[in-house]
């Protein structure tokens, strides 16, 4: 209770602040008993190119099942959050005054939580006392009618696409909702109904699309609605514009020139693109996703991406082209290594800089898989072998410390073990997909190979032969 009452307090002193300037405090609260004495962190997307995401606010759920929380935002947020099988999001406006209801809790199964392929189950969070006008009710009935729509008639729009009664069911989607005046929500609809028009004519007037949806019109940056349409209508832009028949030039204007004034002149000589700001956000999709392939280095890319940073007049721009620097680049072979503070088996905490001046081979891994568990004694002959020469670290993700510990002394693993959460941040930071995962990283906190080879995988080649082109530079 001294934790929810600390709360209140924290959310008053929040409110005040917030009077002088153009943020705007919007609280939560609820009752969840059966999330009792746990912590939920939602964030928000800093923008819908690259996804990068920050924290919002955290809900700190007292023995009762009692929460409070207030931040402060100055528009209409999305807000989210990932806990057990769930993504749970809602829409937060300044001022706002939500009581959220969360559903039962269901944790993760074992092959959940190891399977890379898990999609957790996206849910809109339920709010008491919403009226038919307010933002979250508008959105929730539409997407019910709508995906209701789409799930039903799938199969037939893709097939029969305008031959289908996709016009009537436009029609009496937007009759039902032209009486409400909230702009984000109309805005939500329209761009919902854009996607819809695209797919069943098969992008054959995407053009006209974007003539009519995109070029002369207000970036909604912060709409799921209208960034969605638009990341499909431009995915793999650059890569498919270098196969067409002007592929030459742009190869020729990122590969030796970086320059962005030649690239505004190129992709502004398409009339879509005559409008500077929805220019350069096609130009930071394009360069967000060939980081992504392999048709374009990234060292020009990343040339590119720092000119147009620079010269960019909408601060959105410069945010959305350094999410893209930071996303593209983090974990690429030849960066530094990302810092990490974890303790070991011990209870010690250790950090990346505790195992500088030897190569690093830096394994992750949970014990209770079986793919994890049939590696570590392939990786223990290599440790073997290589001990005095190579600095060996396994960072666990195992809930049950004790059970890992047995295990760890059992097999007789002696190389340094130490533990992370299973969605904590070095398991973000590192990409960490699946288990088990490995990196190889020099004296010097660089990324030699990212990933590296499993042991299976016949790594000890690979580090016999940077062992042996070491000594002899020395």
């Amino acid at each position: 209770m001294l934790e929810y009452l600390k709360n209140i307090l924290l959310g008053s002193l929040l409110l005040i602040c917030m009077t002088a300037s153009n943020v705007h405090a919007t609280h939560v609260f609820g009752t969840a008993k059966e999330y009792a004495n746990s912590e939920l962190i939602f964030y928000r997307y800093q923008d819908r190119i690259t996804y990068m995401k920050e924290e919002v606010f955290r809900l700190k759920i007292d023995e009762e099942g009692k929460f409070e929380a207030n931040f402060g935002i100055d528009r209409i947020t999305y807000i989210f959050a990932e806990f057990g099988v769930y993504y749970v999001y809602f829409y937060a406006e300044p001022n706002g005054n939500y009581e959220i209801m969360l559903p039962e809790y269901v944790e993760r199964t074992d092959g959940e939580l190891f399977n890379s392929y898990f999609e957790p189950t996206e849910m809109q969070l339920g709010i008491k006392g919403m009226k038919e006008s307010d933002l979250n009710y508008l959105i929730m009935d539409f997407d019910y009618y709508f995906n209701r729509y789409y799930d039903l008639k799938m199969d037939e729009l893709y097939i029969k696409g305008l031959k289908t009664d996709v016009d009537t069911f436009i029609n009496n989607i937007n009759a039902r909702y032209k009486k409400y005046d909230n702009q984000y929500f109309q805005q939500y609809r329209r761009y919902r109904i854009a996607a819809l028009k695209e797919m069943v004519t098969k992008r054959e007037y995407e053009s006209a699309l974007v003539y009519s949806y995109y070029s002369n019109k207000d970036i909604l940056y912060d709409n799921p609605a209208y960034m969605d349409l638009f990341n499909s209508i431009y995915h793999n832009y650059f890569d498919n514009y270098l196969v067409s028949p002007g592929g030459a030039d742009l190869y020729r204007v990122i590969t030796y020139g970086h320059s962005i004034s030649l690239l505004h002149k190129l992709i502004g000589s398409n009339p879509k693109h005559k409008r500077k700001q929805f220019r350069e956000l096609v130009m930071l999709k394009g360069l967000n996703d060939a980081f992504a392939n392999d048709n374009l280095q990234w060292l020009p890319l990343l040339l590119t991406l720092d000119s147009l940073y620079i010269t960019t007049e909408y601060p959105i721009h410069q945010q959305i082209a350094q999410n893209i620097a930071d996303n593209s680049l983090t974990m690429a072979k030849g960066t530094v290594a990302l810092p990490f503070e974890l303790p070991d088996t011990m209870g010690n905490m250790m950090t990346l800089d505790d195992f500088r001046g030897k190569y690093l081979y830096l394994q992750f891994a949970n014990t209770q898989t079986y793919s994890s568990a049939a590696e570590f004694d392939v990786l223990k002959r290599v440790y073997n072998r290589y001990k005095g020469l190579c600095i060996f670290v396994t960072i666990l993700t195992d809930a049950d410390k004790e059970k890992a510990k047995k295990f760890i002394a059992e097999h007789s693993l002696n190389w340094t073990f130490l533990f992370s959460e299973i969605n904590g941040k070095v398991i973000s930071d590192y990409k960490v997909r699946a288990y088990p995962t490995y990196y190889l990283i020099d004296p010097q906190g660089m990324l030699l190979m990212s990933p590296a080879p499993s042991p299976a995988e016949n790594f000890e080649k690979y580090l016999f032969k940077i062992i042996e082109n070491q000594k002899k530079k020395k």
